[in-house]
């Protein structure tokens, strides 16, 4: 009973020192610009911490890239979930003169034991910074911003997913890359992160999915994800978000699966291509964890929702061992561009972790989906048909399409749709044919094999409007 006791009273009186090194977990700045003047911009430093710590930030120093260093008083401090909290800080700054300015933020209290950090990782600063264009003449009137959120957990032996959905208001094309994390070294100066090393086998997709096939060593990690705002191929902005994360070796997390995605028109690369005015549904299984019996929610995060640009409908209701749950939405004509929307559902259960991983302990689980709306199609005829001297266009179609054929005998086009029921038959003769669409079909994704000799030559996909 006495040995109980001088562990509880040592476990006591190093529980400050414990929280105190796991404070900060992630963060990123993001911006808007005033509309009336190009050099005035509104501030977010968004920054997560973990809810046990007694480290606290109620004011942060931000170097604003012109020489100043602003104070700020925290604005609001709210539970993201039960292991972490979301600090934010808001404030307006005004560059005297146009130019190019880095805004900084540099927090103590990283971590001891950091994987790929160097030894002792608690005494490297976090930094988390974002890149302004201050211009009379290009504005950037909107940062990149994360509908998602950068609180995850990976699991020893098994992939990883996980997506930030960042978007731009403004529309411009981001481009994602994973970046050795910076740090302030004695001098003042800010520097890559000596010795650090990248996660083996951490991916990031054009989509920003972040993709790791098997961690296998368990603990902590950090990583930095620089996204870029392109607009007519120049850089015209850059946010990094400071991550840290924690690979574990139990799985206390329920599980979410999107159960239709055989059933959507998928492209090429995996992503949905959908049309205005064109119904979505997407149809999920969030599973209970089968040695746990907690309560189940689940919430759609997305630019869709965040900027209000469609109507979506999350509709839950109980099945075997979970939920089952349906995201839909219909797009408008609006929302026709060339970049896909970044779709986001999170299960989540109401499991508390063990008292050993609480610090750590990510209640989440996460499925990703990638909406095209519009224009941006897939190629007209596949690689086998072009190289066999096919063409098939336009693609999309309206009432009339052009395939041009090689002199081939008994060529024919086979129509069929997503489940793979055979719509329609058409005859090719070699050089033009000009074909007249089904009036069977209705606007849509449809998949076409032509063969010569009733063998097959090659296939395509073909969109009707």
């Amino acid at each position: 009973m006495k040995t109980k006791l001088l562990l509880s009273a040592l476990a006591l009186l190093l529980l400050p020192m414990l929280v105190q090194a796991t404070h900060l977990y992630s963060g990123y700045i993001s911006y808007t610009v005033d509309e009336h003047n190009p050099l005035q911009f509104n501030f977010t430093f968004t920054l997560y911490t973990n809810h046990f710590s007694q480290a606290e930030d109620p004011e942060v120093e931000v170097k604003m890239g012109d020489g100043n260093t602003v104070v700020l008083p925290r604005t609001s401090i709210t539970p993201y979930s039960y292991t972490y909290d979301r600090d934010i800080f808001h404030w307006s700054y005004t560059y005297a003169t146009p130019g190019n300015y880095t805004v900084t933020w540099i927090g103590e209290s990283r971590n001891h034991g950091i994987i790929n950090f160097p030894s002792p990782s608690d005494q490297v600063a976090m930094h988390v910074s974002t890149a302004v264009n201050a211009s009379r003449l290009i504005t950037n009137y909107n940062s990149v911003a994360l509908a998602g959120v950068p609180i995850f957990e990976a699991y020893a032996g098994e992939p990883m997913i996980h997506n930030l959905l960042t978007y731009d208001a403004d529309g411009d094309q981001l481009l994602y890359e994973l970046v050795t994390p910076k740090t302030e070294n004695a001098n003042s100066e800010i520097i890559t992160v000596p010795g650090y090393q990248f996660p083996e086998g951490l991916t990031v997709s054009k989509y920003g999915e972040l993709s790791w096939v098997a961690p296998n060593t368990v603990g902590q990690y950090v990583i930095a994800l620089q996204v870029t705002e392109q607009r007519n191929g120049a850089a015209i902005g850059t946010t990094v978000v400071d991550i840290m994360y924690n690979v574990s070796d139990s799985k206390e997390k329920p599980e979410l699966t999107l159960l239709n995605k055989d059933r959507l028109p998928l492209r090429d690369d995996g992503a949905v291509q959908t049309w205005p005015d064109q119904p979505l549904k997407l149809e999920y299984y969030l599973q209970k964890n089968p040695n746990q019996d907690h309560l189940l929610h689940a919430r759609f995060f997305s630019e869709i929702d965040t900027l209000d640009l469609a109507a979506a409908t999350l509709a839950v209701r109980d099945t075997v061992d979970g939920f089952a749950v349906s995201l839909t939405l219909t797009p408008s004509s609006d929302m026709e561009r060339p970049s896909p929307y970044l779709i986001g559902l999170r299960g989540r259960s109401s499991a508390r972790g063990h008292s050993h991983e609480i610090r750590f302990f990510v209640e989440d689980d996460w499925e990703f989906t990638y909406l095209y709306v519009g224009e941006q199609q897939p190629t007209s005829a596949g690689d086998d048909l072009a190289k066999a001297g096919f063409k098939l266009y336009p693609n999309p179609v309206a009432d009339r399409f052009v395939v041009e054929a090689p002199d081939l005998p008994s060529m024919y086009l086979q129509l069929r749709d997503a489940t793979g029921k055979k719509l329609s038959v058409l005859r090719l003769e070699p050089g033009r044919n000009t074909l007249v669409k089904p009036g069977s079909l209705a606007s849509g994704l449809y998949f076409y094999t032509i063969s010569s000799r009733s063998k097959p030559v090659g296939s395509g996909k073909l969109v009707v409007r």
